[in-house]
């Protein structure tokens, strides 16, 4: 082969550009008697290359065993408990909520003052909303400008 077609090689080879065709012509080049005396530095890389790509790792690999909890039932157990205790208490619970009988006209008072409440939030509520519609038009104003 040409010194300066493997020259050119070479350089392609050392940016990354190389064909795997054009690398194995590069090593059989080097590996080969015959070598261009100015590229005979490059030998020693090239043997290696073809020294590695021959060796095998035949003694088998051991991975470590995975360790199974020995305890990892007492996990599912403690969640069936606490779900049983939550239910338990909620039993006991739900015997507190007000059952008693209300006239019909103290259950109409009573909502009357929950929805004259929430009326109350509500329009608190939609009074803070003017900040925003302010900063709105404020920023609208700037923008145009």
């Amino acid at each position: 082969m040409e010194s300066n077609k493997v020259e050119q090689l070479l350089e392609a080879y050392f940016e990354g550009a190389t064909t795997l065709a054009q690398e194995k012509q590069l090593r059989t080049y080097f590996t080969s008697d015959y070598v261009a005396p100015h590229l005979e530095s490059y030998i020693d890389m090239f043997t290696a290359f073809q020294k590695a790509s021959q060796e095998t790792y035949d003694i088998p690999i051991q991975l470590p065993a995975q360790k199974k909890p020995k305890y990892r039932w007492i996990s599912g157990v403690a969640a069936v408990a606490i779900i049983l205790i939550g239910l338990a208490t909620q039993i006991d619970t739900q015997g507190d909520v007000y059952t008693g009988n209300v006239s019909q006209e103290e259950g109409i008072l009573k909502t009357k003052q929950a929805l004259g409440l929430m009326g109350k939030m509500f329009n608190e509520s939609t009074a803070q909303l003017g900040a925003v519609n302010e900063f709105n038009t404020t920023t609208s104003n700037f923008f145009k400008q």
